[in-house]
């Protein structure tokens, strides 16, 4: 059996199907045998696709990891900078980000720490 995942009418991606998937989704359906209960195996459809999706993409292209995005925010606030929305939506512009500041921001951190304490060096 072949799916067809469809992008905006202009880009479709088959998708093969095994039998034995083929007849597990068959049954799987036919146990919703209301309305609701088909929304909520459509729901988990969605979310299962999108999530294959997501990690069917170039790295760079994927979410930021938390880290990426706390040491993104980190250097944005010592550093007064606005911090583009790509880095917190995209990998490799949160890479960029950090890449492009985290020299300034280390030396502002020290900066600020041999401001505190001046008789310890």
């Amino acid at each position: 059996m072949q799916l067809q995942l469809v992008f905006e009418d202009q880009w479709s991606v088959p998708v093969w199907v095994g039998a034995r998937l083929e007849e597990a989704l068959g049954r799987q359906r036919a146990r919703a045998q209301t309305d609701e209960l088909e929304a909520l195996f459509s729901e988990r459809i969605a979310a299962c696709v999108t999530n294959a999706l997501e990690g069917a993409l170039d790295s760079d292209l994927q979410v930021p990891s938390e880290n990426q995005v706390r040491y993104a925010t980190d250097i944005a606030k010592e550093l007064v900078l606005p911090l583009p929305a790509e880095a917190l939506q995209f990998r490799g512009a949160a890479h960029d980000f950090i890449a492009r500041f985290d020299p300034a921001f280390r030396q502002s951190r020290e900066n600020r720490r041999r401001a505190r304490s001046p008789n310890k060096e």
